[in-house]
C-alpha cells in the first residue's frame, strides 16, 4: 500500500469501530490501515423490563441490541430498528427485525409499521425525544435506559497517529443520534487533516463535514 495512503483512526466504541472497519474492507476488498481508539465507553445501567407487555420493541443503536441480547430478551420479538446493520444484528440474536429507514427521520416516516404498545430501549444521551414523536403519531410509547456513554481519554496510540505526519482521516466519535457533548474533552477528533478522504463505500464516512482550526476535517 502506497505510504500517502491515510490511516483511520476510529474512536468510536470498539465493537462499533471494529464492524465499521469490517465493513470498509469488505467493500474495498483489502486490508485498511486504521486505529481503533475509542473515546466512548458503554456502560450498562438499569434493568430490563417484562418485555410481554410490548407489541414492538424499538431500538437505534446495536448498543440496545446487545444489551437484550446478553439477557435473551430478542428471541421471537418483533424489534423495529434504525439502520439495516442494526436490524441484522437483532435477527442475528433472533428476533424478527426490520428496519424502518436509515436514520431517526426515516424511522418516523414509516412509524405506521409499528404495533403498540412500543418499548424504546436506548442509550441515557439521546437527541430526539422519539417516546415523544412516536406517541404524536399515534403509537402508544415508553422507554428505557439501558447504556450510558462514558467520555474517555484518546488512547496514546491515537493520539500519536493523529497528531503525526502521516495523512489520517478521523471517524466522528458520536453517531448523528448520539450527543455531541461526548466530545467535550476530545476536540481535536473533529477532523482529518486537509486533503485526506475516507475509503470509498456506504456508511464509511460520517455525512457531517466541518473544518476544524488545525485544519482537520469530519468525515
Amino acid at each position: 500500500m502506497d505510504d500517502a495512503s491515510p490511516t483511520l483512526l476510529l474512536t468510536r466504541p470498539d465493537a462499533q469501530s471494529r464492524a465499521f472497519l469490517a465493513e470498509c474492507e469488505g467493500v474495498l476488498e483489502r486490508r485498511v490501515p486504521a486505529v481503533v481508539a475509542p473515546v466512548i465507553r458503554i456502560v450498562e445501567v438499569g434493568n430490563i423490563p417484562d418485555l410481554d407487555q410490548f407489541a414492538t420493541i424499538a431500538v437505534t443503536s446495536s448498543h440496545a441490541v446487545r444489551r437484550l441480547a446478553d439477557e435473551g430478551a430478542l428471541r421471537g420479538r418483533r424489534v423495529a430498528c434504525v439502520g439495516e446493520m442494526t436490524a441484522r444484528l437483532a435477527r442475528e440474536f433472533g428476533a424478527e427485525a426490520v428496519s424502518l429507514g436509515a436514520d431517526v427521520s426515516s424511522f418516523l416516516e414509516r412509524s405506521e409499521a409499528i404495533i403498540g404498545p412500543c418499548l424504546y430501549v436506548r442509550g441515557r444521551h439521546v437527541r430526539l425525544d422519539l417516546v415523544a414523536a412516536l406517541e404524536e403519531r399515534g403509537v402508544m410509547s415508553e422507554d428505557v435506559i439501558v447504556y450510558d456513554q462514558i467520555a474517555q481519554p484518546l488512547s496514546r496510540a491515537g493520539e500519536a497517529l493523529l497528531f503525526g505526519a502521516s495523512p489520517v482521516v478521523a471517524q466522528s466519535p458520536v453517531h448523528r443520534q448520539q450527543p455531541g457533548g461526548c466530545l467535550g474533552s476530545h476536540p481535536a477528533l473533529l477532523g482529518s487533516r486537509s486533503g485526506s478522504t475516507a475509503p470509498a463505500g456506504p456508511s464509511c464516512a460520517s455525512p457531517a463535514l466541518t473544518t476544524h482550526p488545525h485544519g482537520w476535517r469530519l468525515v
